[in-house]
C-alpha cells in the first residue's frame, strides 16, 4: 500500500483584472506538504506539488496521481488551494495560472480544469481509497457531480476499513472562501 498525494496550488494569474493573486495557496502547499510528509502526522511514501500550472500540466498531473500503476489499496490524495470558478452553467472549474474570461465576460473553459475531468479521472483509478480536499471558491459543487450508492445494505468492511472517497471543502457550492491575504 503507498501513500501518494498531489498538492496544487495557483497563486498568480496572468490576468490579475480577473483574477486576484492568492500568495497564500502556495503557502498552503508547503505547509500541507510538511504535514503529510511527517511520518507520525501523514506519512506519505510520495508527496507531489505543482505551482501556478497551465491546464494541460494540471491535467496530466491529475491523471498520473489517480492511474499511474495505482493498487487497490494505495491512499491518494489531491489538494487544490487557488480559485474556484463557476461558468455561466453552474459547473465548477479550477482555475490555471492562464485563466481568462472572454470577450463577452464569460469563463474561457480551455484555460481552467473542469471538476468533471477529476471526476471521470477518480472514477477510472484502481485505488478505491480516494481523498480530496479543496480550498477554493465554489469548492461544495465537487460533491454535486458524485453520486451516492445505497442499497440499503451496510457493508462494515467498507464502512470502518478505510475504502471510498473522501471530499473536504472550504465552502459550499455557492460560497466564496475567505482569503486573508490582505488582513482583514
Amino acid at each position: 500500500m503507498a501513500k501518494v498525494a498531489l498538492l496544487i496550488g495557483v497563486s498568480e494569474y496572468q490576468n490579475q483584472d480577473y483574477l486576484k493573486p492568492l500568495p497564500a495557496a502556495a503557502k498552503d502547499v508547503e505547509a500541507m506538504k510538511q504535514v503529510l510528509q511527517h511520518q507520525e502526522i501523514g506519512g506519505f511514501d510520495r508527496v507531489h506539488t505543482l505551482l501556478n500550472p497551465e491546464p494541460v500540466a494540471m491535467q496530466q498531473a491529475i491523471e498520473n496521481l489517480f492511474t499511474d500503476d495505482r493498487d487497490r489499496d494505495d491512499l491518494l490524495l489531491l489538494f487544490f488551494s487557488g480559485h474556484g470558478i463557476k461558468d455561466e452553467n453552474g459547473t465548477l472549474y479550477f482555475s490555471t495560472r492562464i485563466t481568462q474570461k472572454n470577450h463577452n465576460g464569460r469563463l474561457t473553459k480551455a484555460t481552467a480544469v473542469p471538476a468533471r475531468f477529476v471526476h471521470d479521472i477518480m472514477r477510472n483509478s484502481s485505488s478505491r481509497r480516494l481523498v480530496v480536499i479543496l480550498d477554493c471558491c465554489f469548492s461544495g459543487a465537487f460533491a454535486q457531480d458524485m453520486t451516492a450508492k445505497n442499497d440499503g445494505f451496510v457493508n462494515i468492511r467498507n464502512e470502518l476499513g478505510g475504502e471510498g472517497r473522501a471530499v473536504l471543502t472550504s465552502s459550499t457550492s455557492t460560497q466564496y472562501s475567505f482569503d486573508d491575504t490582505l488582513g482583514g
